[in-house]
């Protein structure tokens, strides 16, 4: 990390994040890596994800006694980069007010507590809102809010499994997606309504509520299966369905793992013929056409497999020098490793504190060509821009005396 000024198209931007765990802080990460100045908002045990392992050498827990370089892990990390922590007890009338006092100047507060938590605490959209009117507030839930549409399971809770589970998507994979995708795009769904409904608010002056259910996320993400069923009254069957509209557009196997090929286009075809040394299957009947190869799928996995299976991974990429869609199935060393990654600037490093060694987290894939993003905030411990904050806000904390 060299650069330690924020900056991003969303530098104009305040975002109070009071959101814990995977969906909402990967959402508000996306807004802090755009440029916006983003404040986490965490209760005196802190944000539960901190606890969860991998951790560096100089590390304790937000509940130990003692000091380290950092009190989370790699899970923590990779979603809380660029943001800075205060830490607030907003069952405390002193400290709900000075939390009220950052949601005056922000632009958005962002959330993914169970319904009704905010407002029992007096601190919901309405409260924020007449003090605020053009603030934009924004929440995760597992099904929604009330305030946009009462669901049967609103007051269920909700986690990446059981969305995943709900909406269809472990059905169509026969088993669930990793990493935990019922979190990861509601998060992102959050960040699009925030910036939509902050730019609506530029222009009228009035804020306004949204919501994303998790359920509702996994539905949308599957417009596909939704239309297919829409068509033709039938469910897909469950599991991934190697040759339902196109082929090859599968995983093949190679010497050392294996490679995805997607060689749908008349002209891709002929490509991947002629890489194999076939040229016969280009008018073979069972394989000239798309519709062939999906009636003869079996034989045509066949003879893709026994070319695949004699090479490695780097051999069937480099016999296919880009003409066609494919790529390696490759894991994070690999990643790591390649030079696309490298030239694209995707790994981002930072020094967490301490005696601890540099971290390396993945970078903002929203590349700009006048408005460049950065990485320019390591991972906040709890609390750790308490003081920084309330001054850059202006807002001054009363003494217990004075409280009293």
């Amino acid at each position: 990390m060299t650069n330690t000024a924020r900056c991003g198209p969303l530098e104009d931007l305040t975002i109070i994040d009071c959101t814990m765990a995977l969906a909402g802080p990967f959402g508000a990460s996306l807004l802090a890596d755009l440029g916006a100045r983003v404040i986490k908002v965490e209760p005196p045990r802190g944000d539960g994800y901190r606890n969860i392992p991998p951790f560096l050498s100089d590390h304790a827990s937000p509940y130990e006694d003692r000091e380290a370089g950092t009190d989370f892990g790699a899970p923590f990390a990779s979603v809380n980069r660029n943001k800075r922590s205060v830490c607030l007890d907003l069952k405390d009338d002193a400290q709900k007010d000075v939390f009220l006092q950052l949601c005056d100047q922000a632009s958005a507060i962002v959330e993914n507590m169970r319904v009704g938590v905010m407002d029992s605490l007096g601190l919901g959209y309405e409260v924020i809102a007449k003090r605020n009117p053009k603030i934009i507030y924004a929440c995760v839930r597992g099904f929604g809010d009330p305030r946009t549409g009462e669901s049967p399971y609103a007051e269920w809770p909700c986690l990446d499994a059981a969305a995943q589970s709900f909406g269809g998507l472990v059905h169509a994979n026969d088993n669930l997606v990793t990493p935990a995708f019922a979190d990861i795009f509601p998060g992102t769904l959050m960040a699009l309504g925030v910036v939509s409904a902050i730019h609506h608010a530029q222009h009228t002056g009035k804020g306004q509520f949204l919501d994303v259910s998790m359920y509702d996320a996994m539905l949308a993400f599957q417009k596909s299966a939704v239309a297919q069923y829409g068509f033709t009254g039938k469910p897909n069957p469950a599991g991934l369905q190697r040759a339902m509209t196109l082929y090859p557009f599968d995983l093949f196997p190679t010497k050392d793992g294996r490679v995805a090929i997607a060689a749908v286009q008349p002209h891709h075809w002929d490509l991947l013929c002629a890489a194999m040394g076939r040229p016969d299957l280009i008018t073979d009947e069972r394989s000239t056409t798309n519709a062939a190869r999906l009636l003869h799928v079996d034989w045509v996995e066949e003879q893709i497999c026994h070319w695949t299976k004699k090479l490695t991974r780097a051999e069937v990429m480099e016999k296919l020098n880009g003409g066609i869609p494919a790529g390696p199935v490759q894991n994070m060393a690999d990643i790591f490793h390649d030079p696309h990654v490298a030239s694209r600037q995707m790994l981002e490093s930072c020094h967490p504190g301490g005696d601890n060694p540099d971290i390396t987290l993945a970078a903002n894939p929203i590349k700009f060509s006048d408005t460049p993003t950065t990485l320019y905030q390591a991972p906040p411990t709890l609390g750790a821009h308490n003081a920084e904050v309330l001054e850059e806000f202006g807002i001054e904390v009363p003494t217990e005396q004075e409280r009293r």
